[in-house]
């Protein structure tokens, strides 16, 4: 209490203050890491030598303290540490920030102690580090970002026309921060930056979302449940992607700020957001749906609303269209340049998804039925772990739907019942990792001696997830 009573300290203590934990921080890196040189717009920074930095860092401290003794800096940075403690918003990013960080040093140290698979896609770097998010789909957000959409004319070959371009755009404008467009580097140097630049854009809109989500979840849960649905979240085994350069956390946040205004009625906010989303992944356009499952559920609640002369029916239409505008504002782009209106789509047979009803369900039966379970499961662990994921979405259906109503369990099934007829349980890992309605209900219905638990679980698998998909291992 004292701390939030004393006097605002002035900015230029507050600058040298961050100076000096930024200078902390790189220090430490380059000792972890070693040296590096990087771009920040135009401006090259170089560091080298550890000495040297601790040295910048220790004069930052003295000046700031010879000229403005009180409060001192370790005094500043406790009274913080205990406002992340007791501050329940500031536990949630907390807890999203540092669970991000921890993936990609699990993934790191997975890499030095069980190395890659025979099938490496394809590598920038000999540094562990600055190849570590150079992973999978990363390299054709990355194609994007740098280079733009381009099509060969053909739809039978695995082209970047088939990714959405509200995430590669958003790494482009972070890639010229990193250096990834400066002249005379090589492309994979400046590929491995555009990458890095994707993985810290992930993180932080990760935590914005987090941090969206905790607001929805006391405006539907409460209070009390609110940390605990972000931590399940962030500890969801598939939660690895919201540390990489992949969309699923420019898709949570989208999502989760989309249902969130719009349950407040602020209809241009909404939009805004469920615009975003349509123009993130193909399965965007569906939260319109879910949104207008919405506007019936306040219709049923309110049923004189009709009668009202200042109803905005009109209005919550015409926000929750957004995101399908979205999807059909890339698809007019597409046709401009493929001559298909929804190329993007036919391009996806190319990763081998197309219409398959429910033949991958009847081949998964029969493998079991020829070898018992034990054995189909550990013929094809990767599609087990992903199994899983599904099944996970599945129970949590009805928990969803009495907890949250009506939108939120159609969130849920439009988000894995397509991909599934699509593909199976290709990738259902990654896709059940945004859906937040089964975080929020699940925090819900959970009693608090078992919260723990099942966030260690979580985290168990976390960890075993990302020495897969870290280690080249086809997790998808």
């Amino acid at each position: 209490m004292a701390e939030r009573d004393a006097p605002r300290l002035p900015s230029w203590v507050r600058i040298l203050d961050a100076l000096a934990l930024a200078a902390f921080v790189v220090t430490l890196a380059v000792v972890l890491f070693g040296g590096f040189s990087t771009h920040v717009g135009f401006v090259r920074l170089s560091a080298r030598s550890p000495l040297r930095l601790a040295f910048i860092t220790l004069a930052i401290i003295a000046v700031r303290h010879a000229a403005f003794p009180s409060p001192p800096l370790h005094g500043r940075a406790v009274a913080w540490a205990r406002t992340l403690r007791d501050d329940p918003s500031a536990a949630v990013i907390t807890t999203a920030w540092f669970s991000r960080i921890a993936v990609l040093v699990a993934g790191y140290f997975a890499v030095l102690a069980i190395g890659f698979s025979t099938e490496v896609g394809f590598q920038l770097s000999g540094d562990p580090v600055m190849n570590l998010p150079a992973r999978y789909d990363a390299g054709w957000y990355g194609d994007i970002a740098i280079n733009g959409y381009h099509f060969q004319a053909r739809f039978d070959r695995q082209q970047n026309v088939a990714f959405f371009p509200a995430y590669p755009f958003a790494m482009r404008v972070v890639g010229y921060l990193v250096g990834a467009f400066e002249g005379g580097v090589p492309w994979e140097r400046r590929m491995a930056r555009a990458l890095w630049g994707g993985a810290i854009l992930s993180i932080v809109t990760f935590v914005w979302g987090a941090s969206y989500l905790a607001r929805l979840a006391r405006d539907t849960i409460g209070e009390a449940h609110a940390a605990d649905a972000v931590t399940l979240l962030a500890a969801y085994p598939f939660a690895i992607f919201f540390s990489l350069p992949y969309t699923e956390a420019l898709f949570l946040l989208g999502s989760v700020a989309a249902f969130y205004h719009f349950r407040r009625h602020e209809w241009v906010r909404a939009a805004a957001w469920g615009a975003l989303v349509g123009l993130t992944r193909p399965n965007g356009c569906f939260l319109s749906v879910a949104l207008a499952c919405l506007i019936a559920e306040d219709l049923w609640r309110n049923r004189t609303i009709i009668r009202s002369p200042d109803h905005q029916i009109t209005k919550s239409i015409l926000s929750a269209s957004a995101a399908g505008l979205g999807m059909l504002a890339y698809s007019a782009y597409v046709h401009d340049l493929t001559g298909s209106w929804f190329g993007w789509a036919r391009l996806h047979e190319a990763w081998g998804r197309s219409f398959q009803g429910l033949a991958p369900l009847a081949r998964g039966l029969a493998r079991i039925d020829d070898e018992g379970l034990a054995r189909a499961l550990m013929l094809v662990p990767y599609d087990t772990l992903n199994a899983l994921a599904f099944v996970f979405a599945l129970v949590m259906l009805w928990p969803v739907f009495r907890r949250l109503g009506l939108s939120a369990a159609v969130f849920v099934i439009i988000n894995i019942v397509p991909p599934v007829l699509a593909g199976g349980v290709l990738s259902m890992g990654r896709l059940t990792s945004t859906l937040f309605p089964a975080f929020l209900a699940l925090a819900a219905i959970l009693p608090r001696r078992f919260v723990l638990p099942f966030v260690t679980a979580f985290a168990l698998g976390q960890g075993l997830v990302a020495a897969i998909f870290f280690t080249w291992r086809p997790l998808f």
